[in-house]
């Protein structure tokens, strides 16, 4: 009797197919879809992690600044930057100060001022933490000229008119949810001789720059 060869559907293959090659196929199929899952199930944790990473870095950045302002008060208030104020013009040895920059964020105060009894002499005094830092030489390329216009007094620029202006900042700027970064005071060189409060506002998607004069008044939005 002949044997007969069972139909190519009931074998699982058709005549001069390897079924070899065809378990090695499927075997490779199923490889691939495991790596394909693995992949993806990398891709979750990889977006897990990193909102998870992103959400600690908001808290350790948000409990910094928390730390921050406790030790050093808040310096964008009157009272924070009275404080800051009086801890440098001890070190300057100076109250007013005769400054030519000041420049104040979240957590730290800079001016940048002249030695009384040096008057050619500018240097830079940082307050943070409710401690005053050592002092940095600044270079202005002797041009004593240059640094004598844009001189002015601590006096000429009340801290309840900065509070008042980083206070209305952010509602002249407009801009949802903004947050003030930095508050420059210095002349308006070479444009005029007035001192203006520059104060940058920053958003999720936009910021401007916020112009008050010395009485706090917002003056311009850039």
């Amino acid at each position: 009797m002949i044997a007969q060869t069972p139909p190519a559907e009931w074998s699982g293959y058709n005549d001069g197919e390897d079924p070899m090659k065809l378990t090695r196929f499927g075997a490779a199929l199923g490889a691939a879809a495991l790596a394909a899952s693995a992949l993806s199930g990398c891709s979750k944790v990889t977006e897990i992690r990193d909102a998870a990473a992103g959400a600690a870095e908001k808290v350790v950045t948000s409990g910094t600044e928390k730390i921050t302002e406790a030790v050093s008060g808040n310096l964008f208030t009157a009272e924070g930057i009275d404080n800051a104020f009086a801890a440098i013009a001890e070190k300057v040895g100076a109250n007013p100060m005769q400054v030519v920059d000041i420049v104040i964020t979240p957590g730290v105060l800079k001016v940048e001022a002249i030695d009384p009894n040096a008057p050619t002499e500018l240097n830079e005094w940082s307050y943070t933490s409710g401690a005053v830092a050592p002092s940095r030489p600044i270079d202005y390329d002797d041009d004593t000229e240059a640094l004598q216009q844009n001189l002015f007094s601590t006096s000429d620029v009340p801290s309840s008119a900065i509070a008042a202006a980083i206070d209305g900042a952010v509602a002249a700027s407009e801009i949802p949810d903004g947050k003030v970064q930095t508050v420059s005071i210095k002349r308006n060189l070479p444009f005029d001789e007035n001192v203006i409060l520059f104060i940058n506002v920053q958003g999720e998607r936009s910021s401007k720059q916020v112009r008050a004069d010395v009485s706090g008044q917002v003056t311009e939005v850039v």
